[in-house]
């Protein structure tokens, strides 16, 4: 396994890098989605599907936003990746549970 590491040199400092831009763009994407996705399904209902949808995508770019930010503030790229996709799962778990609520 050390041949592998050292012939493709994937210690090296940038792949990491490369992983947390990789993270924080498709994974914040991921999550701002899902997020979205959980704030129309708990406002639905209480100001109305489409005030709850544009709600819910303004507050996906404050999620975007701080998923990015959070990807390069951990220690390593693992934990970045490991973030976001319990987040996702988390909230698309509750999104799922709202939908059977609420439809």
């Amino acid at each position: 396994m050390s041949y592998l590491l050292n012939k493709l040199q994937l210690a090296n400092p940038r792949w990491s890098v490369f992983s947390r831009i990789l993270a924080a763009a498709l994974g914040g994407y991921a999550l701002a989605t899902s997020s979205s996705l959980l704030i129309t399904q708990l406002l639905m209902s209480l100001v109305g599907k489409y005030q709850g949808i544009h709600i819910g995508l303004m507050l996906g770019f404050l999620v975007y936003t701080g998923a990015v930010m959070w990807a390069f503030s951990v220690t390593t790229a693992t934990r970045a990746w490991l973030g976001l996709v319990k987040l996702n799962v988390i909230f698309l778990l509750l999104t799922w549970a709202l939908m059977q609520v609420n439809s």
